[in-house]
């Protein structure tokens, strides 16, 4: 089984790049909705952030994701204390979602994560794919979403480590400037060219 990170910063495509290993026997980890899921469930996790941060993330008693959004991409330093705390738990996920992805003998082992890097969890992967795109166009497909405004993306993008420092550090670099159809023919060929290597 070959283990594969795909990341990118936000609007560059690395979910839909993600998505097309969906008919290719792969197991596919999406970190941030895992680490969300972990978290909702999680009392504990929760009472220990809001601790942090205090009731400026609360609605209602319970903790309100859109508003601890708002505080950790305030700046690197609250970015920080959040992955600090929530990525031992999301590496622990990875590890289960791994043992199960051998026991049904998947032919790949996929995580969607945007902060890989950030993380330090590069280590973890056999192969590393980094999906990149201008600026513009980035902004442009956040925007499209309809969950962020304009001053949350652009506080996002420049708490993100810059692609040029991604690319040093990643195998793959697949440049999403155009359409899905070609981002699909780029990541046909990198995949035969990981599927060559191992």
């Amino acid at each position: 089984m070959i283990k594969i990170g795909v990341t990118g910063n936000i609007g560059s495509g690395k979910t839909t790049l993600t998505n097309f290993f969906d008919n290719k026997n792969a197991y596919i980890f999406n970190a941030d909705k895992e680490a969300k899921n972990h978290l909702s469930k999680h009392s504990v996790l929760q009472k220990k952030i809001i601790n942090i941060f205090g009731n400026q993330i609360v609605t209602s008693n319970n903790l309100d994701f859109k508003k601890l959004a708002q505080v950790a991409f305030e700046n690197k330093n609250n970015q920080k204390i959040l992955n600090g705390i929530v990525w031992p738990e999301v590496s622990i996920l990875i590890d289960k979602a791994l043992h199960e992805a051998k026991i049904k003998k998947y032919d790949f082992f996929i995580v969607d994560a945007a902060l890989l890097f950030e993380a330090n969890f590069n280590h973890f992967f056999d192969f590393i794919i980094l999906v990149t795109a201008e600026k513009k166009i980035r902004l442009n497909r956040a925007l499209k979403r309809n969950n962020l405004d304009l001053s949350q993306i652009k506080k996002r993008m420049n708490l993100q480590l810059s692609d040029q420092k991604k690319v040093k550090l990643s195998d793959f670099v697949i440049c999403n400037n155009k359409n899905k159809k070609n981002l699909e023919v780029e990541f046909n060929k990198v995949l035969n060219e990981i599927i060559l290597t191992k």
